[in-house]
């Protein structure tokens, strides 16, 4: 497996992919995917269930989303439940390198070539590493509602509220700004979806401003 390690590079780098995000986790990196362990491996607090969101337009041309649950290594200032949310550097990132080595490292991790200069590049398809989860639905599904006693797509609707509020006041400290252009690209899909929730959100930046002016 040496050629997924290249510590020469990697000192280097510095981390630039670990600073957009932490890996994703494989099925394949837990011995037992029974809802019990995987909430006591979640409270630990080196692992955040995430959502990718698959977007689709019905026949009468309205946009709608799925979201597919899986597991990631936790990024700081996170929750364990962080299905949307502007990205930030892994919490597993540290001054020498990644904390794990690279065989406790999560599979989306080792998967990721070293390469001079840098970004690495993922050794198979990235999705590759996270569809093992489709059998594993409903339990993460089990687990946000057991963790934040919230619906998918309650808590979904929660984090799309507190991202359109992150965008308009800019809250990009730590956020890298490879991360900002993949959410600035999906933005207006989202807004599609979601415009009762930028309203929300708009209405609470704009509360805050009030606020601020009138102190």
């Amino acid at each position: 497996m040496s050629k997924y390690e290249d510590k020469d590079i990697c000192s280097r780098c510095g981390g630039f992919c670990c600073k957009k995000s932490g890996c994703d986790y494989s099925t394949d990196n837990f011995t037992d995917l029974s809802i019990n362990s995987l909430q006591e491996k979640l409270a630990e607090g080196n692992i955040s269930i995430v959502a990718m969101l698959n977007f689709h337009e019905l026949s009468n041309g309205k946009l709608t989303v799925s979201p597919f649950l899986y597991l990631r290594a936790r990024n700081k200032d996170r929750d364990v439940v962080d299905l949307l949310s502007l990205k930030k550097t892994c919490s597993m990132l540290t001054d020498t390198g990644c904390s794990y080595s690279l065989e406790d490292r999560p599979k989306g991790g080792v998967n990721l070539l070293p390469r001079d200069p840098k970004p690495c590049v993922p050794d198979i398809d990235p999705y590759e590493i996270v569809r093992g989860w489709e059998r594993y639905q409903k339990v993460l599904q089990r687990l946000v509602k057991r963790i934040t006693g919230m619906s998918v797509d309650a808590r979904l609707r929660e984090d799309v509220v507190n991202l359109y509020v992150d965008i308009l006041e800019e809250n990009f400290d730590g956020v890298s700004p490879v991360e900002i252009a993949d959410i600035r690209g999906m933005i207006f899909s989202l807004i599609k979806v979601y415009p009762e929730e930028l309203k929300i959100a708009q209405k609470r930046v704009n509360d805050r401003k009030k606020v601020y002016v009138n102190k």
